[in-house]
Formats: C-alpha cells, structure tokens, sequence
C-alpha cells in the first residue's frame, strides 16, 4: 500500500515555471471623453520585420593585425582586391644563411678531425720530444672540434625551426576562404538578388557598416549590416608573419515596415450612459490588446456639434431632431466603413495585380493598322511577308 502511493505521488510531480514579458501599455477612455461621443474608430498599428538574408564570410589580410582597427575596415570595404599572399623572402634568406652556415662548420669540423687522426698517427711513430708536440697541436684540435661543434648545434637548431615556419607556412592556405568576397560585393548580391534602391552611402557604428535601402513592393526601410571581426590572429617566427590574419564578415539584411488597420467601430445608442459606452470601449481595446500584443492601439472619438441657440423662433426644419442624429450616424458609419475598405485596398494594391494587368494578358493584341492606308513601301513589305509566310507552310515549315 505504501509503494503505491509513492508511485502515484511520483506519476503527479509536476514542475511550473513563472515568467514574464515585457508589458504592452494602451491608453484608456474614460466618462470625459465619451461626452456627445456618438462612435469610436478603434486602429491597430503593427510594426514588423522580416529576416531577407543573412551569411557569413571569411578572407586573409596579410597587412591586418591581431586586432581590428581603420585598416581592416578599409580593407573589408575593398571593390578590387589583388593577390595577398604571404611574403616569405625574409624567411628564404635566412635559410639560405642557416644552410650555408651548417655546410661551412661541419666542412670545418671534418677538416679538424682530418688533422687529429694524422697527428695521432705522428704521436704513435715520433719520439717522446716530438709526441709531446704533436699532443699539444692534438689538444687544440679538440678544442676547436668542441666549439665548432657547440656552434653547429645552435645553427642546426636554427635551421630546424626555419624548415618548420615554412612547413607552417605553407599550411596558411589550409583554412578555406574567399579573398575576394568583401562587404562591397555582397551588398552588390543583395541589391541584385532583391532589386534594392540605397538611400545612402552607409556608415560605420563601431566595427559594424550600416546601409539603408528600399524595395518595390515593401512599405518600409530595408537595413544592410556587416560586422567584421577576427576569427584567427596572425602568427609570427623571428618577427616573420608565417600565417595571416582571417577576418570574418557576418552580414544579415532585414526589413522593418509599419501597418495601420481599422479594427472596429463602435456605434452607441442614444440611450447609452457614458459609464456604459467607456466599459464597452475599454473592453474591445483590451480585447484588442490581447490578439496584437506587439501592436499600438489608438481611438478616434465621433462627437456631434453642440446646436446653436436661435435667437428667433423662425427657424425651419426639414426633419426632427432625431431623425437628423440617426442620419449623421449612418452616414459616419458608412464613412468609417468605405474608410477602412480603402485602407484594405492600399494594403491589398502592393501585393495584387491590377484588374488592367489581367485583360493586357487575356485580350488579343490590337491591330493599328487596321482600315489604314498603306504606302507603297508599306505595301510592299507587307505583301513580301505574306508571301513568305505562305510559303513556309507549303514548305512544312
């Protein structure tokens, strides 16, 4: 029994986490504001934005440092650039001296240990006058042997580590990379890719350029950013840059547009209190409110005139007062309605076609020569196209 009601408290754990987002303001009405208010246009205001592309490239810059400054923008804003590969001059040269180095005292070493072996052979044959000679001759030789030696080693090592900056530097082209894909080139793919029109040159905000743009079809600003950073530092052998710098363009190119719509009319009767008509306003701009949290709602009032005092009593009306009030209403209504169908038609008219675009491609074309008069020329251009029409197809052509 006490099992399974472990088991069961164990099926029911659940765990709940509280969050929150950011809170969406909308502006009330109140009793004040619905005095002589016959209807409230209520419009929703949406501002968006879309993704269009978005990539990232890498190049090498040989005359970049480790760390960015004016140089690599100028060098990520090139239009042309030529070959950049490393300068390896300075390293061949010193090889060259290690080598020669190298040749010269192990040239030096054999002739020593050449001299060192006939001497050995002198010591043996001569007598203890003459071998104590030849010893001493013996013992500078090996000294000399010993430092040559020493020296070797140290140009040895030298050249070691001058074969491995080249091997190194050989692999400097092991990362791949397109040298010649900058900032210029890819704004020129997205100008074609999306038939942009810049508005400005661009400009620098820290190491990210920033350019606007506009687009047919799209009711809002189009936004080029590129941001250069470094993605592999340069490295150096005796002050020697053996691997160049990478720097990295991360781009993105986005749309931001604005969007007004009505989204209801609200009409109250005459018998309405204000307290009433601003609970029922406050309710539909709540409701509102809840379906388009990203969204700004805004209200316009509809008040009538207050009548004037007639300092007479010849005053003529065609119609009781009541009867002009309902008629105001149906008339600001049907306004607010054909309001916000043409506000659907603008909003519809950038992404349908019009009803002129549909007959051009239904309708057969028109004959303007039709009941015309031809000239001679004419006349005869048109008979010889004719004859050579029918003849094509008896041809089969």
């Amino acid at each position: 029994m006490i099992c399974n009601f472990v088991r069961l408290c164990l099926d029911a754990y659940y765990v709940y986490y509280i969050s929150s987002d950011g809170r969406n303001y909308y502006q009330a009405t109140d009793e004040a504001k619905m005095q002589g208010c016959e209807s409230v246009t209520i419009s929703v205001t949406c501002s968006d934005g879309a993704t269009l592309g978005q990539g990232t490239t890498q190049y090498k810059c040989r005359s970049c440092g480790g760390s960015l400054g004016a140089h690599t923008k100028r060098c990520a804003m090139q239009t042309s650039v030529s070959e950049n590969n490393l300068d390896l001059s300075e390293l061949d040269a010193q090889q060259r001296e290690a080598d020669s180095q190298v040749a010269a005292l192990q040239s030096q070493i054999s002739q020593a240990e050449s001299e060192n072996a006939a001497l050995l052979r002198l010591i043996a044959e001569s007598s203890i006058e003459d071998a104590a000679v030849y010893r001493q001759q013996y013992n500078a030789n090996k000294t000399r042997i010993d430092q040559l030696k020493t020296e070797l080693a140290v140009w040895q090592q030298k050249q070691s580590e001058l074969a491995q900056a080249k091997a190194e530097a050989a692999g400097d082209n092991d990362v791949p990379t397109d040298d010649y894909y900058r900032i210029p080139a890819i704004m020129q793919d997205c100008k074609s890719a999306y038939n942009l029109s810049w508005q400005d040159g661009g400009s620098w905000s820290g190491y990210t350029f920033v350019r606007k743009a506009t687009m047919p079809n799209v009711n809002g600003i189009v936004t080029f950013k590129a941001t250069i950073t470094i993605a592999r530092k340069p490295k150096y052998f005796l002050g020697i840059k053996i691997h160049r710098t990478i720097v990295q363009i991360s781009w993105e190119l986005t749309t931001e547009y604005t969007d007004t719509h009505v989204a209801d009319v609200l009409t109250f009767d005459s018998s309405m209190s204000e307290a009433e008509k601003a609970r029922q306003v406050n309710d539909r701009i709540a409701e509102l409110a809840r379906e388009h949290p990203t969204c700004k709602i805004t209200t316009e009032y509809a008040r009538t005139a207050p009548m004037e005092d007639a300092a007479t009593d010849d005053v003529w009306h065609l119609l009781w007062s009541s009867d002009r009030l309902e008629i105001a209403r149906e008339v600001d209504s049907r306004l607010t309605k054909i309001y916000a169908d043409l506000v659907s038609l603008e909003k519809m008219m950038h992404y349908k076609r019009s009803i002129v675009d549909v007959l051009k491609d239904v309708l057969p074309p028109l004959d303007d020569n039709q009941g015309r008069r031809f000239t001679l020329v004419e006349e005869c251009h048109r008979r010889w196209m004719e004859n050579a029409r029918n003849g094509g197809k008896e041809d089969g052509l």
